[in-house]
C-alpha cells in the first residue's frame, strides 16, 4: 500500500469562528516564544494513526471565506487511542482573484532601519511573510533593484532583509513601493508569528459582541 507523503486535516469552511476555534487560534499565538508549540489532543481511529505517522508532512487547514490558514502539525508519541499533535503558526493565504500571502494592514511596533542604523524614511502600509508595501515622500530605489534594511519586531527580534523592488508608483504626495524578500527558516517563523498575531487581533475585533 502506498502512503501519500502529505496529509491534510480540514476544518469546516465558514466566515466566522466558533468560540472553541477562536480559543484554539489564540492559544497558538500566545505561546511564550516563537519556538514554542501548542499541544493539541487528537482522537484518531486505530487504523488511521499508522497512516498519519508515515506521512512526511501534516497540515491542519482552516478556511474563513477567501482566507486559508495552513498550520504545520507534528505528531508526538500516541497514548492509547489519543494522539498528541503540536501546532505552530500558520501560513495565511488569501484568494481575492489569485492566491497570495495575506497582508497585515498598518502593522504596529515595527521599525525599518538602514544598515547603518538610521531609520528608513518610509511607513509600512501592509506586511506579509514575503513582502510589504511602503509609503515614502521620495523614491526608495535609485538605479538599483535591491535594498538592504533591518526590520525590528518588537524589542528583541531583528530581521535582516534584502528588499527586491516589484513596482513603485509616484502619487501626488507619496511614493507607494511594493517589495518582496526571502527569509531563513528561523526568521520566517518569527515573521509568521508576528503576522499571525496581527491577523488574530483583527479576527477578535470582528467577532467581538
Amino acid at each position: 500500500m502506498s502512503i501519500c507523503s502529505h496529509c491534510v486535516i480540514v476544518m469546516p469552511s465558514h466566515r466566522y469562528l466558533t468560540d472553541e476555534e477562536l480559543e484554539l487560534l489564540n492559544e497558538v499565538s500566545h505561546q511564550e516564544s516563537s519556538q514554542a508549540l501548542l499541544s493539541l489532543p487528537l482522537m484518531l481511529d486505530a487504523h488511521i494513526a499508522p497512516l498519519l505517522e508515515q506521512a512526511s508532512t501534516l497540515e491542519l487547514k482552516l478556511e474563513l471565506g477567501e482566507i486559508k490558514l495552513s498550520f504545520p502539525v507534528a505528531l508526538k508519541h500516541p497514548i492509547a487511542s489519543q494522539e498528541q499533535a503540536e501546532l505552530s503558526s500558520p501560513s495565511i493565504i488569501t484568494n481575492g482573484g489569485h492566491p497570495r500571502a495575506w497582508r497585515l494592514p498598518h502593522p504596529q511596533c515595527l521599525q525599518l532601519r538602514q544598515p547603518n542604523g538610521r531609520p528608513l524614511a518610509a511607513e509600512i502600509r501592509d506586511l506579509s511573510t514575503n513582502g510589504m508595501r511602503l509609503l515614502s515622500r521620495r523614491s526608495l530605489f535609485g538605479r538599483g533593484q535591491h535594498k538592504r534594511v533591518l526590520l525590528t519586531l518588537g524589542q528583541d527580534q531583528e530581521l535582516r532583509l534584502t528588499l527586491k523592488l516589484v513596482r513603485q508608483h509616484k502619487g501626488s504626495h507619496f511614493w507607494l513601493t511594493a517589495v518582496r524578500f526571502e527569509l531563513s527558516m528561523a526568521d520566517c517563523r518569527a515573521l509568521s508569528d508576528f503576522v499571525f498575531r496581527g491577523f488574530l487581533e483583527q479576527i477578535n475585533k470582528r467577532q467581538a459582541p
